[in-house]
């Protein structure tokens, strides 16, 4: 019996015509020892607007027949590529696609098996599968099916989240760490991320077609006579200071593996149906690493997707514990360089304190945005009128507002609103 390609919904338009069912047979016989052949199969966006902008994401639902002749239903998600001129030129400065494969099929195992030789089962995401095909793509496992699920980005990660998730990023920092201490340096295309010649353009042109709405919001704060004249001095030159850190030596500090892209929408969780307790945490979205001090991560994670409360209140809190498990993982695995101390964490927070900005008003904006049709990588980026309406409207936005009152304010005390 041959599979019927089912794509008729309100997404299936986003779904690239060169996906068929044929090309994941590969992937589900290593899914399903007894696969005989797909009944049926059906792709679909996964995500509503504003929950993804770099790609498209789908979900690949199958009913597949086993050689018992009985019928099961299985999923994958996919990850695709925008077809627009913006994605294009994206791909010029940085392969995401050949990034994510290689840490996924390398990378993520090399340093799970670190630990494994260690003695200790640490998982950092899902598995993925291979297609038959040319294009572009990264097929995973469907983690919702073992329990997985995002947390509510507007509301943002409670104490009990935040801390897991920095539980995690410290065992994959340490492994990371370890790895090159042990190995050398790793790929252009894991160490890199965006902050390469090639990209310089591209995101200094996203500040430049955003700056005169970004300030013009600015202005409107509660409190912005407190540094609205630095904030408009730190925009201007936030993409050259950004691409500065890409010169970092990194034989003379401590530097990781930074996943690159750590907001709440890249982490999933499994909690006990019962209890609720947090079982797992699992990173997603590998597709801009890059090799530098654990400062990035810590500063994109914490102001882009930790509570209201907790994200100043407790933020030397957080910065200590991450550096106590991260101190912990170095041991375990007998990282053989100097550990940093907690101390040498606050002094790379300072030095790499770009990133707090970067972090605030960019990813921030985007995380803190009610949900939008018109939330789209050409929309946050580009200079059309949508564009334009869509930024306005993440920057003026109640609850970004909120966040940035309180943030600019203590960036501007701790002396990160001058470069």
């Amino acid at each position: 019996m041959g599979a019927k390609n089912n794509n008729k919904d309100d997404t299936s338009s986003i779904v690239p015509k060169w996906i068929e069912a044929r090309l994941f047979e590969g992937a589900l016989k290593e899914v399903e020892s007894e696969f005989k052949e797909i009944v049926d199969f059906k792709a679909k966006g996964a995500l509503a607007p504003g929950e993804n902008y770099c790609t498209i994401m789908l979900k690949a639902d199958f009913i597949i027949k086993l050689k018992d002749e009985s019928t099961k239903p299985l999923s994958f998600m996919l990850k695709v590529g925008h077809d627009t001129d913006l994605f294009r030129e994206m791909m010029e400065g940085h392969n995401i696609f050949g990034a994510e494969t290689g840490m996924y099929r390398e990378v993520v195992p090399e340093l799970e098996k670190i630990y494994s030789d260690a003695g200790v089962n640490v998982k950092f995401g899902a598995k993925s599968y291979t297609l038959a095909t040319d294009q572009s793509y990264i097929l995973l496992e469907n983690l919702k099916e073992k329990g997985f699920r995002n947390a509510n980005r507007l509301d943002g990660l409670d104490m009990e989240h935040t801390k897991c998730v920095l539980e995690k990023m410290a065992q994959w920092h340490a492994a990371s760490a370890v790895r090159a201490a042990s190995k050398g340096m790793y790929s252009d295309l894991y160490s890199e991320g965006y902050i390469r010649p090639k990209s310089f353009d591209l995101i200094k042109g996203m500040y430049e077609s955003s700056e005169k709405i970004f300030l013009e919001c600015v202005k409107e704060y509660s409190n912005s006579d407190l540094y609205y004249g630095k904030v408009v001095e730190m925009y201007q030159k936030v993409a050259v200071e950004m691409f500065k850190t890409a010169d970092t030596k990194h034989d003379s500090e401590f530097s990781v593996l930074n996943h690159g892209d750590a907001w709440v929408n890249n982490i999933m969780f499994c909690h006990d149906e019962e209890t609720g307790k947090i079982l797992e945490t699992y990173f997603v979205d590998y597709q801009i690493p890059r090799y530098a001090s654990p400062a990035q991560d810590l500063w994109y994670f914490i102001l882009s997707s930790a509570q209201y409360e907790i994200k100043l209140q407790q933020f030397d809190f957080l910065v200590a514990f991450y550096h106590q498990h991260l101190e912990k993982n170095l041991k375990l695995l007998k990282y053989p360089n100097k550990i940093p101390s907690l101390k040498d964490l606050h002094l790379m927070l300072y030095k790499d304190g770009i990133w707090a900005f970067r972090t605030v008003t960019g990813v921030m904006s985007a995380v803190l945005c009610d949900p939008n049709e018109n939330a789209s990588l050409d929309n946050f980026m580009g200079e059309s009128d949508a564009g334009a309406a869509f930024k306005r409207q993440m920057y003026s936005n109640p609850r970004y507002r909120k966040h940035m009152e309180a943030i600019l304010p203590w960036l501007l005390y701790r002396g990160l609103l001058d470069y």
